[in-house]
């Protein structure tokens, strides 16, 4: 009988046990639970009351340091920065030189994106091609960019082609380095498995390399973005005065620094919103993968 509680199944464990040793373990299983819910509500509470708290302690010490007698001329009160922002919004120059500007980001970084997604995959599984490959792509990303841009003025001139070209010489090595390591990274034993049942060579691509190189693409992607948008502002602000760049310009000329920093603030919340969407389309693809795995 007792030999044959042991090797009961798990479920039927309780019915094994003398009542009240199963009524004190339930009651050590309720504890441990409330214990964690209570933990988990502080990690929650900490995480979002803390960075809340700092933010509004930050906010009242810039409002009260810059308004009133004593206020600096060179930096806005936090009331007129949001206000600005927000009337920016509402002005047709605004959004006139932000298709300007975004235009020319909008072509840089797809292309980018199209051809530096492949290649990276490629050069990943391919060692001789990418030690070919490696030193340029190495050199671009320690090498400053901005040294290529009187180049670039001089071969293309002052025109549109020319601020997308540095663009994307900006964001393209930061896509490719990323998903050429993840890619190099994928395990020999998943390939070997994968021809085993039968992949075709596109098979193989897109049921076992793609899935497991998701954390370097979009890492690719969240860096390309970062740095085609520092491309932007960089192209606009010292050789090609356009856009939003001749926006923040004329707006430091006329010292109207809440324009300047509430045209600054409306960039950088949109290349947030883009940051925060690519994380989320990367969380839905993941999961999405490990269910089709676990079937």
């Amino acid at each position: 009988m007792n030999g044959r509680a042991v090797h009961a199944r798990p479920g039927a464990r309780s019915e094994a046990l003398p009542p009240d040793v199963a009524t004190r373990l339930a009651r050590l299983d309720e504890r441990l639970a409330t214990q964690w819910q209570r933990r988990r509500r502080l990690e929650i509470a900490a995480a979002i009351g803390l960075p809340l708290l700092i933010g509004v302690a930050f906010v009242a010490y810039w409002e009260s340091a810059t308004t009133g007698s004593s206020q600096n001329v060179l930096i806005p009160s936090f009331t007129s920065f949001i206000a600005a922002a927000y009337d920016q919004l509402g002005q047709g120059g605004f959004w006139s030189a932000a298709w300007t500007s975004e235009s020319a980001l909008l072509l840089a970084l797809g292309a980018a994106i199209v051809l530096g997604i492949p290649i990276g995959l490629y050069l990943g599984r391919h060692r001789t091609i990418d030690g070919l490959a490696s030193g340029y792509l190495d050199s671009a990303v320690v090498t400053p960019t901005a040294v290529f841009m009187p180049l670039v003025i001089v071969g293309l001139g002052p025109t549109f082609w020319a601020r997308v070209f540095v663009i994307f010489i900006f964001a393209f090595p930061y896509i490719v380095l990323p998903i050429r390591v993840s890619s190099s990274t994928v395990g020999k034993d998943l390939t070997d498995m994968a021809r085993s049942y039968g992949a075709s060579r596109w098979g193989l691509w897109r049921d076992v390399l793609v899935p497991a190189s998701v954390p370097g693409i979009f890492t690719g992607l969240r860096q390309g973005v970062a740095h085609a948008f520092t491309g932007m502002f960089l192209i606009e602000l010292t050789f090609l005065s356009v856009g939003i760049g001749y926006l923040l310009t004329g707006y430091e000329e006329s010292f109207d620094p809440a324009d300047v920093f509430g045209v600054s603030l409306i960039v950088v919340l949109e290349a947030l919103v883009v940051m925060v969407l690519l994380q989320s389309a990367q969380n839905r693809l993941s999961s999405k993968w490990r269910e089709a795995g676990r079937r």
